[in-house]
């Protein structure tokens, strides 16, 4: 399993990530990443962190060439694809799947869609999951016996994990600073087969206490 921070392709916060004790990281994009392509490929090159994927811009299905830029980076550096927009549903996978991406991807699921709907939309159909843990705490009541099931039927299907505290409304919290069991949810994906990509998912400030909680809950 690796153990990845999260930060945008700017050589500070890179250097940043690699100071809070990251070797690897998944690079949070915005437009201006993608539209300065190649200035952002060149800040990862030039940094002591290797990026092992990429989450694509919050763009709509209009902007298509935001989520082709975003695979082209991802292709170029070798790293994987998250597809993820506050603006992109499930339904919408389709759409996705017609544009032109070249390197491994998944979907990632949104806040309070159920494990049901999941399977239906994402893994029934022959797709990769890249499991927010914060978002399917919304969803699932009993979401630790849910996560336990997801890992064990369809763990050769979710290469990536993103993990962090929430409540039933909002995400990205600290370790300790939302509504779900950290404790429990990290025994859980330890003590399963994943051996893919486990992103910490808080805000820069909070992901070296996040990786402290995670190898205290896990060693």
């Amino acid at each position: 399993m690796i153990n990845a921070g999260k930060c945008p392709p700017e050589p500070e916060e890179l250097k940043a990530a690699k100071e809070r004790g990251f070797n690897y990281v998944e690079l949070y994009l915005g437009e201006s990443h993608v539209n300065d392509l190649r200035d952002s490929i060149r800040a990862v090159e030039e940094s002591e962190v290797e990026v092992v994927s990429i989450h694509t811009p919050h763009s709509n299905l209009e902007e298509k060439e935001d989520f082709e830029k975003a695979g082209e980076m991802a292709e170029e550096l070798d790293a994987f694809l998250v597809f993820h927009s506050q603006y992109v549903h499930h339904v919408h996978i389709p759409r996705l799947e017609k544009l032109e991406i070249d390197c491994d991807y998944g979907y990632e699921n949104n806040p309070g869609v159920s494990k049901r709907l999941l399977e239906a939309l994402i893994l029934e159909n022959g797709h990769e999951l890249v499991l927010d843990t914060a978002h399917f705490f919304m969803a699932e009541e009993n979401y630790l016996q849910e996560t336990e099931e997801l890992l064990e039927s369809y763990g050769e299907h979710i290469p990536v994990i993103h993990l962090c505290d929430s409540s039933r409304q909002k995400d990205g919290l600290p370790f300790g600073e939302g509504e779900m069991d950290m404790e429990s949810m990290c025994r859980v994906i330890d003590e399963s087969d994943f051996d893919g990509i486990l992103v910490l998912e808080v805000m820069p400030d909070h992901q070296e206490d996040a990786l402290a909680r995670w190898n205290e809950y896990t060693g």
